[in-house]
């Protein structure tokens, strides 16, 4: 607890001095402005989520209010070669789709370095396969051969961001979510066909999880 209270101290302490660094500069006028938001989100180094990169809008409804969504896109594909010859690769393929829709309130108006808070709901997508590594001639019957999982999430977000805005044009934001998440996974195993083989039959399993979603950096163009 005091390791996090030193942490929101020093945030604190570095957004008051970096805003009186700037006191001199005229106050930014964004009510009313629409933006463009790129943006670059994702854990995948914890093992939490696909890196996202996305494409969305911000309105400014006055200059402490706006409303964000944004559509996000992840793919990676990995591949062990096999040590063994006469067998196949292992492979992973992973795909997701995002939409996300929120509302953010700063906290300091009319400043170039501007916290806030982030409140909205998330729909994820997410489809991963595993190709297992498998005798290329002749595979033995009944051996697995590839595992299909597809995720649908729908949940709800909360979080704290940092925007700094360059000039009246552009801004760049870092900002850490958590989410309250309601998921349903299909699970699907395609083994080698061969008499008296039957397919596994499709698995359903449905979760509701809480925790850390996804970090972000966020470049907007403003107009």
């Amino acid at each position: 607890m005091r390791k996090v209270s030193l942490v929101f101290i020093v945030l604190g302490l570095s957004v008051f001095l970096l805003n009186v660094s700037a006191a001199n500069e005229p106050p930014m006028d964004k009510k009313g402005k629409w933006g463009i938001s790129l943006s670059a989100s994702g854990l995948s180094n914890l093992g939490i989520g696909l890196y996202q990169g996305g494409i969305g809008v911000k309105h400014w409804f006055s200059n402490g209010f706006a409303l964000r969504t944004i559509l996000g896109i992840g793919a990676r594909s990995n591949t062990l070669e096999s040590i063994n010859p006469g067998y196949t690769d292992e492979k992973t393929t992973q795909g997701s789709f995002s939409l996300n829709l929120g509302t953010v309130f700063h906290f300091l108006q009319d400043y170039k370095f501007s916290p806030y808070f982030y409140t909205g709901t998330n729909f994820t997508t997410t489809a991963t396969t595993y190709y297992y590594s498998i005798q290329e001639q002749n595979p033995p019957p009944g051996r697995i051969e590839k595992r299909h999982i597809s995720t649908n999430s729908f949940g709800m977000d909360a979080g704290i961001g940092l925007e700094y805005f360059f000039n009246k044009h552009f801004s760049l934001t870092g900002e850490y979510l958590l989410s309250l998440a309601f998921q349903t996974d299909k699970d699907k195993t395609t083994v080698v066909p061969g008499p008296g083989i039957t397919q596994p039959a499709v698995r359903k399993i449905s979760s509701t999880t809480f925790g850390a979603k996804t970090s972000s950096l966020i470049l907007t163009v403003y107009f």
